[in-house]
């Protein structure tokens, strides 16, 4: 099954080729910043399973210690972060999906830079920063 997403605007479209079905909540301090929330859900996505349709020159990617985030360089709406240790996949963000998964996120991330204000209250497994291998 493909699935398709973009931006906010409808400027940046993109498909994937394979399910996004591992579903990560993420609460670094990047991406609570980046998107203005207590965590993001990301799912790794084989980079060679992901194509930019539409709006590839209206991508706008931030550069940091950790990789880089892509975003609608229009309307500012999060699409995909690139790891820096791997070119093999992309994190892509859920909620720029147009379809609803079927998947539920496995665990939480990087808890250790989470909001002090947001409690977790799920019995998913936790990880002070990346899980082990």
């Amino acid at each position: 099954m493909e699935y398709h997403g973009g931006c906010f605007c409808g400027v940046v479209r993109y498909e994937v080729k394979a399910e996004p079905s591992t579903l990560i909540n993420c609460h670094c301090q990047f991406c609570r910043r980046f998107h203005g929330a207590a965590f993001v859900t990301v799912a790794p996505v084989p980079s060679d399973e992901f194509v930019i349709t539409a709006g590839r020159e209206s991508i706008t990617e931030l550069k940091h210690a950790e990789g880089s985030r892509n975003y609608c360089g229009d309307c500012g709406s999060r699409i995909f972060n690139r790891p820096k240790f791997t070119d093999e996949f992309v994190m892509l963000i859920i909620a720029s999906l147009d379809e609803a998964l079927e998947s539920q996120p496995i665990m939480h991330i990087n808890t250790e830079s989470k909001a002090s204000w947001h409690e977790i209250c799920d019995s998913l497994p936790q990880f002070t920063g990346m899980p082990p291998a």
